[in-house]
């Protein structure tokens, strides 16, 4: 037994699934179910993002000289303990960090009331991140509830701009963010603060839970990312694991691998590749800084391959990757993460034939996403199949993402990224263990 969902979302399956979610809306109230913020024995990373360098086809970085930033992130689970992740993972030289501090978030730059607390690193208020290293805050007790804004003000006492040591950041946050000069971190709003659509030196933030939870990571290109073409709906954390980490924290009848709730974590980056690295690292190469060191990971969703098969055509060459090549770099994902322990959901790939990008969606894109798909739906290299091409490809015309679904026809809009959360959200319900 694979334990797979293929072929379209059973509706049937999918009424049953969300029957208790009436009885779970209070869940979205509460901060968490048993956690103790004087007890937390064990950590979950409850946002999580990846992080990449600038390359050629990036926005020019902002200048950052004596600057606070101010970081807006939604969490999936709360609770009454968190610690925060910062990151120096592509720097070549120390990054200095004057001040961190982490609050709940007010409205647009303002903290909430009462709720704003000091980041120490080994007692202290300073750090210094060597480069290629992440640093990890001591504890702090905060109250926030399921699905809320936290915030993470930063300052970096030092001229960013003029170091040559390369930025690590998250380039499309699809979240309002913001830079103010000098030290601000600990204001209640920020003095003439300027916008930013990017997270910088934030890699993570974990809860402290007292018995264990699944830690879902979604691990992808853009379409994990979020992307929904232009304008896109910035703030509205309108991604599928947005929607997913609400259809589980709302539902009494989800156990993934026996554990009573999940956090979900995104760490999508857009125009990731399975197999090259072009606008960054592979999805091989990053697989295990990004996935594999997540507090608690207990699952992966995999969703790759329209860049390498796509985005070489687009740039002039004459095809991307095969369908063989794809499905070998899949096998050697599904792989690596089961030999962490990690339980494998495969997503296939959705259709693009109605993209305005030239080279997705043609002939040999199309033969190669049908190879991949075909692959997936048969092979027992992923523990939970679940075919997100027969949830979005129109129902005339199988290369084409249904009108109603899609925002570019490479892209979900809001709609389609949620009828994907719920068919990822059926498939665990199904199938909650494996059977490795």
């Amino acid at each position: 037994m694979t334990g797979k969902h293929t072929g379209p979302l059973p509706r049937l399956g999918w009424r049953a699934a969300v029957g208790g979610f009436i009885a779970g809306l209070a869940l979205l109230a509460m901060p968490f179910a048993g956690a103790a913020a004087d007890d937390a024995r064990h950590w979950a990373a409850t946002w999580a993002t990846a992080s990449k360098t600038i390359t050629p086809f990036d926005a020019p970085l902002p200048a950052i000289n004596d600057t606070t930033i101010r970081q807006v992130v939604r969490i999936s689970m709360g609770g009454s303990q968190f610690r925060v992740w910062l990151t120096n993972e592509f720097g070549t030289a120390p990054l200095n960090v004057g001040e961190a501090r982490l609050a709940r978030r007010d409205a647009d730059s303002a903290v909430r009331a009462g709720t704003d607390r000091q980041l120490t690193f080994g007692g202290q208020a300073s750090v210094a991140i060597p480069p290629g290293a992440r640093v990890v805050s001591d504890p702090v007790e905060l109250f926030a509830p399921h699905l809320s804004d936290l915030v993470v003000s930063l300052h970096l006492p030092d001229d960013i701009s003029m170091s040559e040591s390369p930025v690590s950041y998250h380039v499309r946050a699809l979240q309002t963010n913001y830079l103010a000069d000098g030290n601000q971190a600990a204001a209640m709003d920020l003095e003439m603060p300027t916008t930013v659509p990017s997270w910088f030196y934030l890699s993570a933030i974990d809860v402290g839970r007292d018995r264990p939870v699944a830690v879902i990571a979604a691990f992808g290109d853009s379409i994990t990312d979020g992307d929904q073409t232009q304008p896109e709906p910035v703030d509205q954390n309108a991604r599928y694991t947005n929607f997913l980490a609400e259809y589980i924290l709302r539902s009494n009848d989800l156990h993934p691998n026996g554990y009573r709730y999940a956090t979900v974590v995104n760490l999508g980056i857009s125009g990731n590749q399975v197999g090259s690295d072009f606008l960054g690292e592979s999805a091989q190469a990053r697989l295990n800084r990004d996935v594999l060191t997540q507090t608690g990971v207990t699952h992966v969703i995999v969703l790759e391959g329209i860049n390498d098969i796509g985005l070489p055509v687009l740039l002039g060459a004459p095809a991307g990757a095969s369908a063989a090549q794809l499905i070998a770099a899949h096998q050697q994902i599904a792989a690596r993460a089961h030999v962490a322990g990690l339980t494998t959901i495969g997503l296939t790939l959705p259709p693009s034939g109605a993209s305005f990008l030239p080279g997705y969606g043609m002939g040999a894109v199309e033969e190669a996403r049908q190879g991949l798909n075909a692959w997936m739906r048969s092979s027992d290299a992923y523990d939970i199949v679940v075919d997100i091409d027969a949830v979005l490809r129109d129902r005339d015309d199988a290369t084409l993402m249904r009108g109603a679904l899609s925002a570019d026809g490479l892209h979900p809009n809001a709609a389609g990224y949620r009828e994907m959360a719920k068919a990822i959200y059926v498939a665990l319900s199904d199938r909650p263990n494996r059977s490795r």
